[in-house]
């Protein structure tokens, strides 16, 4: 079968997944200029750039998988991806935003130990300080390394026959990696929230709820609506049109839903990544020196300084992430820091010799 022989109603639903993927694009695109024409915050803003990347890259990938549906496979590793770097760079983002104002391990110490929230409330309590930091950052960051290696596991599988996309069955990758997956996210997305439920106070003045599910909402529903649509396939809802197969449907249909969610997604960001809040008539437009840490204003009509805040965002994403590879997976093994946390607890809370810490 050819990418081009679609049934009358799929090419209907293409051209409309393609007008809300590119209203989506132009909406992210404006935003991502107006933040990086008035990046007065590069410590917070370069991972809100980021954030919002995420709307054209869905955009484009899932509309190119509905026109090249054969290989939407392969495209779909690039969205996967990007997917657990979003995840990672939220998490980054509300630490940076405590960062600005505190010291934030003392901060955590300063802080009584915090319950599991509901259903976990049972399990003993988190001793808040640098591990509980330590851990936070290491559960959200593995899906950054989990979800890619899923992605290309299943394209592996698929080129051999054994990947079986939407069959729940021992005998196909497709369920083994779907369970590895929710297992990896949901330790992301759940420390993640651990970390927001100890900082929830500190972090009111930001309004981080609304950007959560911004970003929980993209995560939720990519996931469980491919979840949902296998089991519409499972129970024989979703059968095969002319030579496409339930597989091609299922993943047509997934992508299509993509494209209707960031047209969605994108007006969301705009109230909640909004650039107002960065913006400084004295400062109209920036050039952001990275090495210097200064601005130096240009006129209105420049493009020189959008560029330029572009290109310095773009090259310390790599960097940001294998710094913090290092600090939570490497040196902790080479070094562990278990003493190092027991002497700053002593330290900062001042504990007299002789006394216990629980």
């Amino acid at each position: 079968m050819k990418d081009t022989d679609y049934p009358p109603v799929f090419l209907t639903l293409w051209i409309v997944a393609g007008g809300c993927a590119l209203v989506a694009i132009i909406l992210s695109f404006y935003l991502i200029y107006k933040h990086l024409r008035n990046y007065t915050n590069p410590d917070l803003q370069k991972y809100i750039v980021r954030i919002l990347f995420m709307v054209p890259i869905y955009s484009v990938d899932s509309w190119l998988s509905l026109r090249f549906i054969s290989i939407s496979l392969y495209l779909d590793v690039i969205r996967d991806t990007y997917e657990a770097y979003v995840l990672y760079c939220f998490f980054n983002l509300i630490v940076a935003v405590i960062e600005k104002e505190h010291d934030i391990v003392e901060l955590l110490h300063s802080k009584e130990p915090m319950s599991h929230p509901f259903p976990l409330h049972c399990l003993p309590k988190i001793k808040l300080g640098r591990g509980f930091l330590q851990n936070c950052k290491r559960y959200v960051l593995q899906f950054v390394f989990v979800k890619p290696i899923v992605s290309i596991i299943s394209l592996v599988l698929e080129t051999v026959g054994k990947y079986g996309e939407g069959q729940f069955t021992p005998t196909k990758g497709y369920m083994w990696l779907t369970i590895v997956e929710n297992i990896s996210v949901s330790l992301s997305l759940y420390f993640l929230v651990l970390y927001y439920q100890a900082m929830k106070d500190d972090l009111k003045p930001f309004k981080p709820l609304g950007k959560f599910l911004c970003i929980k909402s993209i995560i939720f529903f990519s996931f469980w609506q491919g979840i949902a649509i296998s089991l519409l396939v499972q129970i024989n809802i979703i059968t095969p049109i002319g030579d496409w197969s339930v597989t091609y449907i299922s993943t047509y249909y997934q992508d299509f839903i993509t494209c209707i969610e960031m047209l969605i997604i994108s007006m969301f960001h705009h109230k909640f990544f909004t650039y107002h809040e960065y913006r400084d008539p004295n400062k109209v437009p920036f050039l952001y020196n990275r090495n210097t840490k200064k601005f130096f204003s240009n006129p209105s009509t420049n493009i020189k300084p959008v560029i330029m805040n572009f290109f310095t965002n773009v090259k310390s994403i790599s960097s940001d992430v294998i710094t913090d590879t290092k600090e939570t997976f490497i040196l902790p093994l080479i070094s562990p820091d278990s003493k190092k946390i027991k002497d700053e607890e002593h330290n900062l809370l001042n504990v007299e010799e002789g006394d216990v810490i629980i």
